[in-house]
């Protein structure tokens, strides 16, 4: 694969210059992205940042990464677009309108995600999030359960393995994958089968395992630390990330079958159009457990890889060359060739006032006993979009 070296970026808000997130990519990685007329979200939380990245042409990306505070598994919906963060899981919704107005960069970018809201969880550990019915749904790590969002809770809860006794913090079996049917979780990973708190470190390079929702049946265990089960029709895709390997489970058959290698710790997956976006990490260099994993041997990448389920091969690599070392979450924004995204960490986000029928960005600077604070900024469009 031809490999291209970039430091593209879009120098809006919270971009690290100092220390820019140099990349590189093989060609195939922009052609792939171009031709699907989509981008890519990650989640970093090692760097706190999350990532969008778009094509430029069928040459080129574009990065755009913003601050978010330790932010894991992203989810998306129709327009919405939730990120779980360190205490609070952070809910935008995209603009097509707002995109055009942008005051820094006007006509540049054709959707928008805006916080409207964020739910405070707690420091309890999310990991996958995934919309469906009623809302959303969330694995809480700390307390070894699936739960939803609720205006009255940090979270409710609405499922737990069965050999787990209590709901209380103290990540038993670290729970962590979730995929959904028909709108409601379906099946999930844990890294091992355990009902004392921290219990899956015991044998967490060969503990894993793979689970029903529906009857709590194990249906795989002896995984090497899986992650990220996706549902494609009667099969369930996921990664046995200690070993660098992406794997299928026939649900009908129960038969079992190994995908491909990847050059990384896997974790983070996102399938679109018979592609399989994974997340790739590098190995903690403080983790002494860590460094026994087989894919240590192997000089894992932080980055993504592009896996085509029909030649069941890596057709495309995004490396990190400096500041990434550690993904979570990698997800496809189907149709949406030029995405920015606001955090709550700065005041620009507050600049955008959406009514049903009209956008308003504020300018701070303006002298409002000349015009009102909002005025000259007026889109005369009739939808938010």
């Amino acid at each position: 694969m031809d490999v291209k070296t970039s430091t593209t970026q879009d120098n809006t808000q919270s971009i690290d210059q100092e220390n820019p997130f140099v990349y590189q990519h093989t060609k195939s990685f922009a052609q792939i992205l171009h031709a699907l007329k989509s981008s890519l979200v990650l989640s970093t939380y090692q760097t706190g940042k999350v990532v969008m990245f778009s094509p430029k042409n069928d040459q080129q990306l574009i990065q755009l990464p913003r601050n978010f505070r330790k932010p894991m598994g992203v989810a998306s919906h129709d327009k919405h677009l939730a990120i779980a963060c360190l205490n609070e899981i952070v809910l935008t919704h995209r603009s097509q309108n707002a995109a055009k107005s942008y005051p820094n960069k006007q006509n540049v970018y054709d959707a928008i995600y805006l916080p409207r809201s964020s739910h405070y969880t707690g420091t309890v550990d999310t990991h996958d999030i995934s919309y469906g019915k009623g809302g959303l749904w969330a694995v809480i790590t700390q307390f070894s359960c699936i739960a939803q969002l609720d205006p009255r809770f940090s979270f409710l809860p609405k499922w737990k393995p069965d050999f787990i006794s209590e709901l209380t913090p103290g990540d038993r079996c670290h729970l962590n994958g979730m995929t959904m049917k028909d709108g409601l979780p379906k099946y999930v990973t844990a890294l091992g089968k355990s009902d004392k708190p921290g219990g899956w470190r015991d044998n967490k390079l060969k503990g894993g395992i793979l689970m029903d929702v529906d009857t709590q049946e194990i249906l795989l265990e002896g995984l090497a630390m899986p992650h990220s089960p996706r549902l494609v029709g009667d099969d369930i895709y996921y990664l046995q990330s200690a070993d660098g390997e992406l794997w299928k489970y026939h649900v009908p058959s129960k038969s079992n079958e190994k995908i491909c290698d990847v050059p990384g710790f896997a974790r983070g997956m996102s399938f679109y159009q018979n592609f399989l976006f994974i997340g790739l990490s590098k190995i903690r260099e403080d983790s002494k457990d860590f460094g026994k994993m087989p894919i240590a041997s192997k000089n894992p990448i932080a980055g993504v890889a592009i896996v085509n389920l029909r030649t069941k091969k890596v057709e495309a690599l995004l490396e990190y060359k400096n500041a990434v070392k550690e993904l979570y979450d990698v997800h496809v924004l189907p149709g949406v060739q030029r995405p920015n995204i606001l955090n709550t960490l700065g005041d620009m986000h507050t600049r955008a006032i959406i009514t049903p029928r009209k956008i308003f960005w504020q300018d701070p600077q303006k002298d409002k006993k000349q015009k009102g604070p909002y005025e000259n900024m007026e889109q005369n469009n009739q939808s938010t979009n």
